[in-house]
């Protein structure tokens, strides 16, 4: 027995109606798609500036402006919280007239901005995340600080004057992970009587990783039981200081 396959031609216009169908159902499913990925509720944390350079040991203020800002009318309370290395302090706060309240959660139905408070001991390199969490959304970014320094040594050391005598001491300062500039000084003395200190310079000029040195007298009077003083330099980073106790032998 023999079949025989009898091929029929399709009108044209059949399969133009075929071809616009499957593309409106496409557009539409594509469509709908991307509606409900996109409209999610959801929070964005920004930090600004999220690099900050600072002197060691100063009180600053540095800090960074910390935003958590609400995603398609997201509303709901994020839970905050900073990693920080070891040498690092920070506090994140909630500056309110003249008050600064420590933070750890945020009610979001509008942006919040966060005050990123930090203070560095010893110079170097260091890196802090901050991370919103609110219920399986998470967010984080990180500020990276450099923080440069000097440091000071004097010769002698410890320094000892005799009464009513005086003596020629030498400082030197190092720059620390790239502190440069001119920078102004001041002396004071914090305790002590029948002494005094002369020929400190009023600036001095540090290269980046460099040292510099220079000399100062201390004059005692015959009463002199010794005494405590403080060096300080002023940057374009913040001020300084070094606390020098001068002994009578």
């Amino acid at each position: 027995m023999k079949f025989t396959l009898l091929r029929k031609s399709v009108p044209a216009w059949l399969l133009l109606v075929a071809i616009v169908g499957a593309a409106a159902s496409i557009s539409i499913y594509v469509a709908t798609n991307l509606k409900t990925t996109t409209s999610q509720p959801d929070f964005s944390l920004t930090a600004n500036p999220n690099r900050e350079t600072l002197l060691n040991g100063s009180d600053g203020p540095y800090w960074s402006t910390i935003t958590v800002g609400a995603v398609n009318n997201f509303t709901g309370i994020v839970s905050m919280a900073v990693s920080s290395p070891n040498g690092v302090n920070e506090r994140l706060l909630k500056v309110d007239g003249s008050n600064q309240i420590d933070v750890s959660q945020v009610l979001l139905g509008r942006d919040q901005s966060l005050n990123l408070t930090i203070r560095v001991a010893t110079a170097g390199n260091y890196s802090l995340i901050v991370t919103g969490t609110s219920g399986r959304l998470s967010h984080s970014v990180t500020v990276n600080v450099i923080a440069r320094g000097l440091a000071l040594s004097t010769n002698p050391s410890p320094i000892k004057v005799p009464p009513a005598s005086s003596s020629t001491v030498s400082v030197t300062l190092t720059s620390l992970n790239g502190l440069a500039g001119n920078f102004t000084t001041s002396f004071y003395q914090n305790s002590g009587f029948y002494w005094g200190a002369s020929g400190i310079p009023t600036s001095i000029l540090i290269r980046p990783g460099g040292t510099t040195t220079f000399t100062f007298t201390i004059t005692t009077y015959s009463q002199f039981g010794g005494g405590s003083s403080t060096l300080s330099f002023y940057t374009p980073l913040g001020s300084t200081g070094f606390v020098m106790d001068v002994s009578a032998p």
